[in-house]
């Protein structure tokens, strides 16, 4: 135990005075002997990371010599993050490792608390040098210990993550399903949908195939009669991508849709697909600017005859989608725009534009706006049967419109102490009885 304290004390000193890091360049497994590269990489702690407001893709990418494990019953070292609110206004991080395995008994806390209204990225970059240092006694316990470089600055490189034999061959899978349901003496509401994905994600290619369903029965009486809907979404999708160098990605994608709302019976498309970063993609967690074209068909059959007198559509089409990223100190910035054409009929499309900010102008405030609007030209699916008032009300059918929009916006100021990271849960409670 005095060893390990010794050791910390030690790591501690040194992420204190200069910054550091692991260089994870060619010249740091300098053997060539490649099975021992291998077994060096494997040796490397394997964590799992328990938080469920984090970006896990932001740690995978800044701490890129630890194994991010998908389990906990996987992991060696397990971190747990919990969060409650401050006294200030902000947010306390308590980050509990936890070693299990070979490193079971060698546990550790360290805590963080973050200002009121702090960015996203100065608290994500904290939370990150605290895995950092949380970490490193683990490290210090492998042969990645003689690989430790501290410098002023250092480049880092991916582990190429194709030189890690794993018996699932970096597939995950996920199911995930919900339910609901209320009511009273005069209307009922039950409704569920379900997800289900397999995808493999590597440095050069990118697969994913998942199957969704959505259903919800409302009834209501009204006037002593009852009326019912029942609205019905289902399909799936696939998509590949391969990448080509640090800006370009190309790869095909298909789609199927059923919807009873849109008058969609099958709907199934299939596009290939090529995309532009104009930054490096290894920059995705803080900035990306891509651009995305695809061009493909599309066909349609309907449950009821249209209002064009189709029974089934063919379409050609292709779309083009500019959107841009960017994470930083000051808050958050995305933009969307884009849309479809029909090739087969030139004057039907789709556009749309998405833009949203969250900024921190000054200390303590925190302003976040958000929005949409698309100009609607290619509504093929509407019935040609007439519509009723209860189908209206009870969003059973599309209706047609030439737009839509939505938006909001969100503001937050907190002033005083700063320094009041007392936390006190003394009647923090979440009912409807204040």
């Amino acid at each position: 135990m005095k060893i390990f304290k010794m050791q910390r004390f030690i790591s501690l000193m040194m992420v204190c005075l200069i910054k550091f890091s692991f260089a994870q360049t060619d010249s740091t497994y300098s053997s060539p002997d490649t099975t021992k590269n291998d077994l060096i990489r494997l040796c490397a702690p394997k964590l799992f990371l328990d938080c469920s407001t984090c970006d896990q893709q932001y740690y995978r990418q800044e701490i890129n010599y630890i194994n991010f494990v998908r389990d906990r019953r996987l992991a060696n070292v397990y971190v747990l993050v919990r969060t409650i609110n401050t006294g200030s206004g902000g947010i306390e991080f308590t980050l509990e490792f936890i070693g299990q395995n070979e490193f079971k008994g060698l546990n550790d806390t360290l805590q963080y608390v973050a200002p009121a209204n702090q960015a996203n990225a100065i608290t994500r970059e904290a939370l990150r040098d605290k895995l950092k240092i949380g970490v490193l006694p683990y490290v210090i316990k492998t042969p990645l210990c003689e690989k430790l470089i501290y410098s002023i600055e250092s480049e880092q490189k991916d582990m190429d993550v194709n030189q890690v034999k794993d018996k699932w061959n970096f597939w995950t899978f996920n199911i995930s399903s919900n339910s609901w349901g209320n009511g009273n003496a005069y209307n009922t509401n039950l409704g569920t949908n379900v997800n289900l994905s397999a995808n493999r994600v590597t440095e050069q290619l990118r697969t994913e195939t998942g199957l969704f369903g959505f259903g919800n029965y409302q009834r209501f009486v009204v006037n002593n009669e009852i009326v019912t809907g029942l609205q019905l979404n289902w399909g799936g999708y696939h998509f590949t991508a391969k990448s080509i160098g640090k800006h370009w990605a190309a790869g095909h994608s298909a789609t199927y849709f059923s919807s009873t709302v849109q008058n969609l019976r099958h709907s199934t498309s299939y596009y290939g697909t090529v995309e532009y970063n104009i930054f490096p993609y290894s920059e995705a967690t803080r900035r990306q600017l891509r651009i995305n074209y695809r061009l493909g068909g599309r066909y349609q059959d309907y449950y009821n005859k249209t209002i064009y007198n189709k029974n089934y559509s063919w379409f050609t089409l292709h779309s083009l989608v500019v959107s841009y990223n960017q994470v930083e100190k000051w808050g958050n910035i995305g933009l969307a725009m884009g849309g479809f054409h029909y090739l087969n009929y030139l004057k039907n499309y789709n556009l749309s534009i998405n833009p949203s900010i969250n900024w921190n102008p000054a200390k303590g405030l925190s302003i976040g706006l958000f929005g949409g609007f698309t100009l609607v030209n290619d509504q093929f699916f509407l019935s040609a049967e007439e519509i009723s008032d209860s189908e209206v009300l009870l969003n059973q059918r599309a209706l047609a419109t030439n737009f839509n929009f939505w938006g909001g916006f969100n503001i937050n100021y907190s002033f005083g102490s700063i320094y009041n990271s007392v936390v006190n849960v003394r009647f923090n409670l979440n009912d409807n009885f204040w």
